[in-house]
């Protein structure tokens, strides 16, 4: 049946669509914006503070509602997933952004179903390669091949090398925790989730900060980095969860995951109009390569086989691309 194409447009201007449209933009120009608050403060002290301020904002919000406190056993694994996902992965990613261009950080982070992939097989009963999988991985990894070829077939600078390890040390936190997360699966709503890890893993990083010299005094940290922080726990952190949030519980999950191919290519757009980092034809074609590699995995992915288990099927999918908001 044919659709006039108002009809049709007005299909895709439903509050769940306009919010997987929030997510795709405004998490793609959490990039560009932690780019400039490392221009003038350590990336793990801007994750810290980022997170714990946002996280502060949502376990309020909630428990002002009248939501109970987590339960001891729950508080223990919203520390840890708190710890893995916007701790340790996001903290990284903040400090590997003070040497790589948000567009390429972008880029690199959105192969995390390529890690997730490897701890799903170990971790997840009834997960398995298919010829797929092993297609997707090989492109996403010849993707980041094709961006970084200049450094990698001559002597990478000291900068590039560390940024680089860090973003894949924060895609291996990331995976870890999202597999850990799909394992302990809590009774609480998930955007007071979201917060409480945001709070604790935060938290948890501010000593980690002390001793790594990732630290200055508040009182030296400029206004422009003031001025990042407070974009990226509004749009980032704030509106950003609740359009994610509300468009997965209104959307079947395939429809949402777009966000994950579009955050990377905003990023790259955002970066090269705000900050004027280069963008090249090598940059682009890259990037479509690895995030071809990346819809691949996801799609071939097969979850465990719903026999008689009493294990939800979710359990073995692999969750979206956007880890580092």
């Amino acid at each position: 049946m044919y659709f006039p194409a108002s009809l049709r447009l007005r299909r895709y201007l439903t509050p769940s669509y306009l919010a997987v449209a929030l997510v795709s933009f405004f998490w793609g120009t959490t990039y560009p914006a932690i780019r400039v608050g490392v221009a003038h403060m350590p990336g793990l002290m801007l994750a810290s503070v980022r997170q714990t301020l946002a996280g502060t904002l949502l376990v309020l919000f909630y428990l002002l509602k009248g939501q109970a406190l987590p339960r001891p056993s729950e508080m223990g694994k919203l520390l840890m997933m708190g710890l893995l996902l916007l701790g340790i992965s996001n903290g990284l990613l903040s400090w590997a952004e003070q040497y790589l261009p948000s567009g390429l950080a972008a880029i690199m982070a959105a192969t995390c179903p390529l890690a997730i992939v490897w701890f799903s097989i170990w971790f997840l009963p009834g997960a398995r390669f298919t010829g797929g999988l092993y297609l997707g991985m090989v492109l996403g990894l010849c993707g980041i091949a094709i961006i970084f070829s200049p450094e990698i077939f001559h002597t990478p600078t000291h900068g590039f090398l560390l940024g680089a390890g860090l973003i894949l040390c924060s895609v291996v936190s990331w995976s870890g925790g999202t597999i850990y997360a799909a394992r302990h699966p809590l009774p609480l709503p998930l955007l007071y989730a979201t917060g409480w890890q945001m709070l604790l893993g935060g938290v948890t990083l501010m000593p980690i900060c002390a001793v790594s010299g990732q630290y200055i005094p508040l009182t030296r940290v400029p206004s422009e980095a003031w001025w990042a922080i407070s974009y990226l726990i509004v749009f980032g952190s704030m509106i950003g969860y609740v359009a994610y949030v509300y468009a997965i519980s209104t959307l079947p999950p395939a429809q949402v995951s777009i966000y994950a191919y579009i955050n990377p290519l905003v990023a790259v757009a955002i970066g090269a109009w705000w900050l004027k980092e280069p963008v090249t034809l090598r940059t682009i074609l890259g990037a479509g390569v690895t995030l071809g590699g990346v819809y691949l995995v996801q799609k071939s992915f097969k979850p465990a086989s719903s026999s008689k288990s009493a294990s939800p099927p979710a359990k073995a999918e692999i969750p979206g691309v956007r880890t580092h908001p």
